[in-house]
């Protein structure tokens, strides 16, 4: 029988009822189930029988089981199950993996239910900050900041799983309260090895989306952001993209590494290479893998 009380405080979805004894642990469950305060502390652990309450609080933090509050007094509220699944995916990834896949596309599916539920319903205005950016301009970005920078595994490549494409990828600037820094769960790395993570990611393929926070490394098929672009038909507006491609087709060579390149079938072949402009977010990814400068990109 599964523990309902559990299920319902921690706004567990049926597509997770399989994978209960694998994402929580019986400690975790329990504390869950019978805790009434909607904040609570250290003491109010150490009165539930707990024997290490402190101890308990800092690694059910780390899980995501429980938020902080107010660190300054040491409170702490129950969390939920939105993000126990983004921290469990990026930090427990082996387990995650050993979900059967129809399990694991059943809480990506459940997930981006709920991020694209979260968005503003407007359609008319971006719902977040996140811009689409060449390469250059990101590390430009990078250059211009004067805060700690931290390295995570890309949650969206994480859940959804099956690209292939390199997931330890997404930085990030956010280290406050509930944060992957803070909660002990990021890489602190340099500029220099920002710089190299995003140059990495470029060369593999991957598309780069800024915002005052951080830096994703995006996939077309994985990457919350552009499902929801395609959900939301909001190409150009968001994420905002500032450019769209320039082909150059006397320069061609015809080697289709832009059609291989590109995430959303901008590029085909059909005698000779052709292009399909309304496609186009703008990223740049294609510029950087022609051989002959054939592409360049132009404001939209």
């Amino acid at each position: 029988m599964k523990n309902l009380a559990f299920i319902k405080k921690f706004q567990i979805p049926e597509a997770a009822y399989s994978n209960l004894d694998k994402l929580f642990t019986p400690e975790e469950i329990d504390f869950v189930s019978r805790m009434e305060q909607k904040a609570f502390s250290e003491e109010d652990v150490k009165a539930m029988g707990f024997p290490d309450p402190k101890g308990f609080l800092e690694n059910s933090y780390k899980r995501g089981i429980v938020s902080l509050t107010d660190e300054e007094k040491g409170t702490y509220r129950i969390s939920d199950f939105y993000n126990r699944l983004d921290i469990f995916s990026i930090s427990e990834t082996e387990t995650y993996r050993s979900f059967s896949k129809e399990d694991r596309e059943a809480l990506d599916e459940w997930y981006f239910d709920a991020y694209c539920s979260g968005l503003d319903p407007d359609l008319d205005r971006p719902p977040t900050a996140d811009e689409i950016m060449p390469l250059d301009e990101v590390l430009d970005f990078i250059d211009k900041q004067d805060r700690p920078v931290y390295l995570n595994y890309c949650d969206c490549r994480s859940l959804r799983g099956d690209c292939g494409l390199p997931t330890k990828t997404c930085i990030t600037y956010k280290n406050g309260l509930n944060s992957f820094a803070h909660r002990g769960l990021s890489e602190q790395i340099d500029k220099e090895k920002a710089k190299e993570i995003v140059r990495k990611a470029d060369q593999a393929g991957l598309m780069h989306t800024v915002n005052p926070n951080g830096i994703c490394n995006c996939c077309g098929d994985c990457c919350y952001l552009f499902r929801g672009q395609k959900k939301r038909n909001s190409l150009g507006i968001w994420p905002k993209a500032s450019y769209m491609i320039n082909f150059d087709r006397s320069k061609c060579i015809q080697c289709g590494k832009c059609v291989k390149r590109c995430s959303f079938e901008v590029f085909y072949k059909e005698g000779e290479i052709r292009n399909d402009v309304s496609k186009c977010v703008g990223c740049g990814v294609c510029v950087q893998g022609c051989p002959v400068k054939a592409l360049s990109l132009k404001g939209r």
